[in-house]
């Protein structure tokens, strides 16, 4: 008895100062607590000692003959020491709550991203739409802007061919042409040079009218000389059809007059009266002297060179006299050209003057070879009319 005295004071002792604890002890205290506690063991007995005075009052006690009454069960106590070592020491279950949130989150974070990418996606769509839209428009836009620029180019192009065609018709009234000529003889000359006189008659009115117009139009010192000569070579061939269509039907032009229809006066022009003599002979031979010329006017005659049918023109003078000359000389219905000899149109003879030396100027245009031993001779000139 004596022996577990001592154990039971430490027994006692232990579990007042666990019940004196307060309860929000942390859990690190607790374990502390619970590690100092030691384990029940027995004690050695101690030596025998002979009682003190006060042990017998004690043993004569009946207090001390009972001991103080230990707690049946310790296991709240236990169950609070392992409560503070779960706190301290979390389960499994607690370690794996944050990784799921984590991936909760990056769960959410690829779910928005998606969806933020398929909206960009249509929004991406939708501007490719309205931009589709706004060139589709704007393309809509050009092709009327086109159309209407096209129909005012057109209309004013056609605006502008009127008062183009009004300015002619102005230029033909105040402003001297030869163009009502150049119709008559394209509609009765053809392109070998016969002359439809029965046509020139039925037209008289407009042959007529051009050659009012000749005469109320003085040649000009201020026009060129291929204007001018084109002026007198259109007045020398428009009165000679003239004086054949006012005494037609006839065989030869030398039925007239006595055989000089040339030498007539009829014509009045440059405020004088002339005949084809004067205008040929006087006027555009010493005056612009060229030889060329003898193949522009035309004397209604078979053996005369080809009437051309159109009218000569300040802008095609050069050219057709050079066309008609070597036309002429190389045609075998006026001339007859070999290397040994020539026989060749009464006009190089009536006018030798103006083609100097004959046998150069036939070697100019020739496609034969003509030099200076070519032997020269002339055809007989027909007076045939020219129908």
């Amino acid at each position: 008895m004596k022996n577990l005295i001592p154990l039971l004071l430490l027994g006692i002792l232990t579990v007042i100062g666990c019940q004196s604890e307060p309860k929000n002890t942390t859990s690190n205290d607790v374990t502390i607590a619970s590690a100092s506690v030691p384990a029940a063991a027995p004690t050695p007995a101690p030596a025998p000692v002979a009682p003190a005075p006060e042990q017998e009052v004690m043993e004569k006690s009946p207090i001390i003959d009972e001991a103080p009454a230990v707690p049946a069960d310790l296991t709240p106590t236990n169950k609070s020491v392992k409560d503070m070592e779960t706190k301290a020491n979390p389960t499994a279950e607690k370690i794996i709550k944050p990784k799921k949130v984590k991936e909760i989150i990056t769960e959410k974070k690829e779910d928005l991203e998606a969806k933020m990418a398929a909206e960009k996606e249509k929004l991406a769509v939708e501007a490719a739409r309205i931009e589709a839209e706004k060139k589709k428009k704007a393309e809509a836009i050009v092709d009327e802007f086109k159309e209407i620029g096209a129909k005012k180019t057109k209309t004013v192009k056609n605006t502008v061919e009127e008062k183009i065609e009004e300015v002619k018709e102005i230029e033909e009234v105040v402003v001297f042409s030869h163009q009502a000529f150049d119709g008559l003889l394209r509609k009765h000359v053809s392109s070998t040079g016969k002359v439809d006189y029965t046509g020139f008659k039925k037209d008289k009115a407009k042959l007529d009218a051009y050659l009012k117009e000749l005469e109320g139009q003085a040649v000009e010192s201020s026009w060129s000389k291929d204007k001018q000569l084109a002026y007198w070579i259109n007045a020398y061939n428009a009165y000679t059809i003239d004086l054949i269509t006012r005494n037609y039907p006839l065989k030869s032009i030398t039925d007239l007059d006595g055989g000089k229809p040339w030498d007539k006066k009829f014509i009045k022009l440059n405020g004088k009266t002339l005949s084809l003599n004067n205008i040929e002979n006087d006027i555009i031979r010493p005056t612009f002297k060229d030889a060329r010329i003898h193949f522009a006017v035309n004397c209604a005659a078979k053996s005369c060179p080809p009437l051309m049918n159109k009218a000569w023109t300040e802008s095609n003078l050069q050219s057709e006299l050079e066309k008609r000359t070597q036309t002429f000389i190389n045609n075998t219905n006026y001339n007859t050209i070999s290397t040994g000899a020539a026989k060749i149109s009464k006009i190089f003879e009536w006018y030798a003057v103006d083609f100097g030396d004959l046998n150069d100027y036939l070697a100019k245009y020739s496609k034969t070879t003509v030099n200076g031993s070519t032997k020269i001779s002339y055809h007989e000139y027909d007076w045939s009319l020219n129908n």
